[in-house]
């Protein structure tokens, strides 16, 4: 499974628990069950970052919008944004503008050129402060860290 295929899994598993609001785990078996698929440890790790930091992640999101409420981002650009800025902030072994240009491809297939353009605008915004020591991992005590 190459990265851009794992990150599109760990989308549809989170996507789909946005809804269903149950343990991510649950979810995810059977959410794979149903694709026939098998998880990697990148999707599985991906998944549980975006779903244990979630109101953390909102709130970052939400920091970076402008003039807008986080209730009106669509759902699928919500959970997008939610997972790239975990691989941002959980995973300095790829670099975030790796991250931040598999988003935008991925969302190619599955949004139109307005959310593509919020999603790399948010993520740009948010890239930029990391890249000025504004923000990292280190400032999210939850981040990278394993909890069972």
């Amino acid at each position: 499974m190459t990265r851009r295929q794992a990150r599109q899994l760990a989308l549809q598993i989170l996507f789909a628990n946005e809804f269903l609001n149950e343990d991510y785990r649950e979810v995810a078996n059977r959410v794979l069950q149903s694709l026939g698929e098998e998880a990697d440890e990148f999707t599985l790790e991906l998944v549980r970052l975006a779903t244990e930091q979630k109101e953390m992640l909102n709130r970052l999101i939400e920091a970076n919008l402008r003039n807008w409420d986080l209730n009106r981002v669509a759902v699928f650009d919500r959970v997008l944004l939610r997972m790239a800025l975990a691989e941002m902030l959980n995973f300095p072994e790829i670099p975030a503008e790796v991250t931040m240009n598999e988003a935008i491809e991925i969302c190619k297939d599955f949004c139109n050129d307005k959310s593509r353009r919020f999603i790399n605008g948010i993520l740009d915004a948010i890239y930029k402060k990391m890249k000025q020591g504004k923000l990292s991992a280190a400032n999210f005590p939850s981040a990278g860290k394993p909890t069972d």
